[in-house]
């Protein structure tokens, strides 16, 4: 029975590493461990994140507080002055529904998205959702990755909570108060382990 039990790749990685303590060797399966590279490689990922969302949202500020804000021209009113729209919204209110509120929308969309590239707003963009995506992808492939530690979990459990929970207003709220709770019981359980060692 334990013959066939080796097969599985846990036990055998316990069994291994019983035998090597016995022997007064170095836990091979600890330092063989992915998960804190892994980890490292995550948070150097979210960290980038972070700075260019920092960097898109500065560009963004500056362009909507320096730049003159695109508009575009609509029909006269009563007085014949002439007005303008920078918003989509101020359009709505001048235009009924039909073609040619559509066209005006479509023109002022366009006006934005021209000076937005003057700036670089859209290569920041870019860059942004670009970097968003690798985090995701990067947490997807860690989580997906068998825990042989304690730390492994705490490290499983930290990026499970730093992608999926909706934000600090959450942290009372279940599940992510409960999460957050088992975190803190690990981490404890983690120090207490490497203090033992």
């Amino acid at each position: 029975m334990l013959a066939l039990l080796s097969h599985l790749p846990i036990i055998a990685v316990q069994s291994e590493a019983a035998d090597q303590r016995r022997a007064g060797r170095l836990d091979v399966a600890v330092d063989a461990d992915p998960m804190p590279r892994l980890f490292a490689e995550f948070q150097a990922l979210l960290d980038r994140h972070a700075a260019a969302t920092v960097t898109r949202d500065g560009i963004e500020a500056a362009f909507v507080d320096r730049i003159v804000r695109p508009r575009v021209a609509l029909p006269g009113g009563s007085d014949s002055k002439p007005r303008y729209a920078a918003e989509p919204a101020e359009i709505a209110r001048a235009l009924p529904p039909g073609r040619h509120r559509q066209r005006l929308e479509r023109r002022l969309r366009r006006r934005w998205n021209e000076a937005a590239a003057t700036v670089g707003l859209a290569e920041a963009d870019l860059e942004e959702a670009t970097l968003d995506g690798a985090v995701l992808a990067a947490a997807q492939a860690f989580l997906a990755t068998p825990a042989w530690t304690l730390h492994a979990l705490v490290l499983k459990l930290l990026v499970l909570l730093s992608v999926h929970a909706p934000g600090p207003a959450s942290d009372e709220t279940s599940p992510w108060r409960e999460l957050r709770l088992i975190l803190a019981d690990l981490s404890r359980l983690t120090a207490a382990e490497r203090a033992v060692r």
